[in-house]
């Protein structure tokens, strides 16, 4: 059983220790199937060996275990995954997001807060991650891990299908509206996000802005509520399509293509993306033209995805409260595994941040 170590990744994150990833990685083994009643566990020198813990706390990690009711060690025997049912195990739930959102800070705080709200009442939570265009979801074959909940960030095609075409109860949190009208979803206002952001531009004397979005995104619109606060607004809009439809590539090079075009003039106060990877693709794009941003320009972008230095000019990340949202939707979560079915999903009204400023 050496090999089930070899698929345990770690990525510390301040959020929680090494031993308790490990913990949380071999409970999901064991909810999800791959370690089965009378499975053996690495020894605790091979898990030591494995994970770079030291053989004590290995050991605590066998015991913790072992506490809980999920395996049991035997002298000369080694340790043994306790049968299905024989643990405090209440039920598993799947967090389901694509490939371009799991290194956003909005939803990787979404996701740890989830799982540690859901671990603590009892129930297993493991993470997939799918690339655009499919995969993921289909291939873990749901009809033999038998999920009590799917949540899924964002309604996609491809996990729409998915879910449609099976008879487990999912959510959709945030993300664009499902196709069903009865699928549940748990909106959040883009309409409070940008009063907000208005507000906060008007503080600031902010008098002119760009908005660069795409043209079939009704819920990335700043320019009513800015116009309401007496700030001109203009938009620059582009069509969606193919490989820009979710890939960090498609965003970066449909901006600079705008950008590029882009006669000289004079820059607005601030300049707002729909992501990071746009703001991205103009920023490359002033630079390829010898241009470089003023350093009272500010530029905004609505959901921050983590990019490593490009261009000495600082951005701002704008989005959804992971903490106070990741609260609510854990316990409307709670609610629906507890009385086995799906009442009508709240819609939240979230609460906007603005974070620190981070460096292109």
């Amino acid at each position: 059983m050496k090999d089930i170590l070899q698929t345990f990744r770690y990525e510390p994150d301040g959020a929680r220790s090494l031993e308790d990833a490990l913990c949380a990685f071999i409970k999901e083994e064991i909810a999800f199937g791959r370690l089965k009643g009378g499975d053996r566990l690495p020894t605790m020198r091979d898990i030591a060996q494995a994970t770079g813990l030291t053989f004590g706390k290995a050991r605590l990690v066998v015991e913790r275990l072992a506490r809980e009711g999920y395996v049991h060690s035997r002298p000369y025997a080694g340790t043994v995954v306790l049968p299905r049912g024989a643990n405090v195990l209440r039920g598993r739930v799947l967090l389901a997001l694509p490939d371009a959102d799991a290194a956003r800070f909005f939803a990787a705080q979404l996701i740890d807060i989830l799982r540690r709200r859901l671990s603590s009442s009892g129930y297993v939570c493991a993470v997939v991650t799918f690339p655009p265009g499919g995969g993921g979801l289909a291939d873990l074959r749901l009809d033999l891990l038998r999920p009590d909940l799917v949540i899924a960030l964002r309604a996609t095609p491809e996990v729409q299908k998915c879910l449609a075409g099976s008879n487990i109860r999912h959510l959709y949190i945030f993300g664009g509206k499902p196709e069903d009208p009865a699928s549940p979803w748990i909106r959040a206002s883009s309409g409070t996000a940008f009063a907000q952001f208005a507000d906060h531009c008007a503080k600031a004397r902010v008098r002119r802005v760009v908005q660069v979005r795409f043209a079939d995104d009704d819920t990335f619109d700043a320019q009513a509520a800015l116009v309401q606060k007496g700030i001109a607004c203009t938009s620059l809009e582009m069509a969606r399509d193919g490989d820009c439809a979710w890939g960090i590539e498609g965003y970066t090079r449909r901006s600079y293509e705008i950008f590029a075009k882009m006669p000289p003039g004079r820059f607005p106060d601030l300049l707002l993306f729909w992501n990071a990877f746009l703001a991205q693709g103009a920023v490359t794009a002033f630079l390829s033209r010898g241009i470089r941003l003023p350093e009272d320009v500010k530029v905004v972008a609505l959901s921050n995805a983590g990019l490593g230095p490009v261009y000495p000019k600082s951005f701002t990340r704008f989005e959804i409260d992971p903490v106070e949202n990741g609260e609510k939707v854990a316990a409307f979560a709670l609610s629906v595994l507890a009385k086995g079915r799906l009442p009508r999903p709240p819609d939240i009204t979230p609460k906007y941040v603005f974070g620190a400023t981070f460096p292109f």
